[in-house]
């Protein structure tokens, strides 16, 4: 009996209105930036919540940079982090939840899914968004 195994390439996705840019690397450094707010959170984020599963490295790094979320699109980001927690591949889960520094709500969203975790472990960067004026 022979097994095939699939070949995972990098996972690159370019930020839309509505969904934020997924840089995920096999090497596992993992990026989600902007902002998300998608009418189908299930068929964003189920493609990526899958590539989670499959990721086989040592240790994974991932930039949580989300300027909005709504609720849909929440609780598929919480899916997406407990198929991480629960990746055994993965020694080590070191995760920068991004928040702007007025925004109480953001960070606790954080705070909550910290507390709802395992393994993760995560570190809060508040930031000042800069406003791009030329």
């Amino acid at each position: 009996m022979s097994i095939s195994t699939i070949q995972m390439e990098n996972l690159q996705i370019d930020p839309s209105q509505k969904t934020p840019m997924v840089d995920f690397s096999m090497n596992g450094r993992l990026v989600l930036a902007g902002s998300s707010y998608s009418e189908n959170s299930r068929e964003f984020y189920n493609p990526i919540i899958n590539w989670i599963g499959e990721l086989q490295t040592e240790k994974v790094d991932f930039d949580l940079i989300l300027d909005y979320i709504n609720t849909s699109c929440a609780k598929k980001l919480f899916e997406l982090l407990k198929t991480l927690d629960a990746n055994t591949s993965v020694s080590a889960i070191n995760i920068n939840w991004y928040y702007q520094d007025w925004d109480e709500d953001n960070l606790e969203t954080g705070q909550i899914l910290n507390d709802l975790l395992k393994r993760a472990q995560f570190k809060f960067v508040a930031y000042e968004k800069k406003n791009n004026v030329n």
